[in-house]
């Protein structure tokens, strides 16, 4: 009967635990542009934030980011094209909830108008110096 007790009470906390890894926070970011892309998802808000991941995007292409953590994050991105110049750009921050009351299920779209001058849509520009921090 013990043993019985013990199995339910396993198998009770595998559930929840199965439960919880399938019930995480994510990020899907779409890539809407010729460009490939390198994006930094970094937590903390303001000027400083420490990365959290790195992924790479194919024009065109999208990628999910999963976090464990809530808080606020942003992202940094370095989007290139064969022949062009780099672009660089800062998106706003964006708040993550992951816990008992429910979490989040976000989207990002990056659109870039290609001209001589590239049209980047959200965000502010920001220089490969400060990309490359973190």
């Amino acid at each position: 009967m013990k043993f019985m007790f013990q199995s339910v009470g396993f198998i009770t906390l595998f559930l929840f635990v199965s439960f919880k890894a399938v019930s995480q926070a994510r990020l899907t970011i779409n890539n809407n542009s010729m460009r490939s892309m390198t994006l930094k998802v970094m937590k903390g808000g303001g000027e400083k934030g420490v990365l959290h991941q790195t992924v790479t995007i194919s024009a065109y292409g999208n990628e999910t980011i999963y976090f464990s953590d809530g808080g606020y994050y942003f992202t940094k991105t370095k989007a290139v094209l064969k022949g062009k110049d780099p672009v660089y750009q800062k998106g706003q921050p964006f708040k993550v909830t992951n816990d008992d009351t429910g979490y989040s299920v976000l989207t990002l779209t990056f659109t870039i108008k290609e001209s001589s001058v590239p049209q980047v849509t959200g965000g502010k520009k920001i220089s490969k110096e400060e990309f490359d921090k973190n």
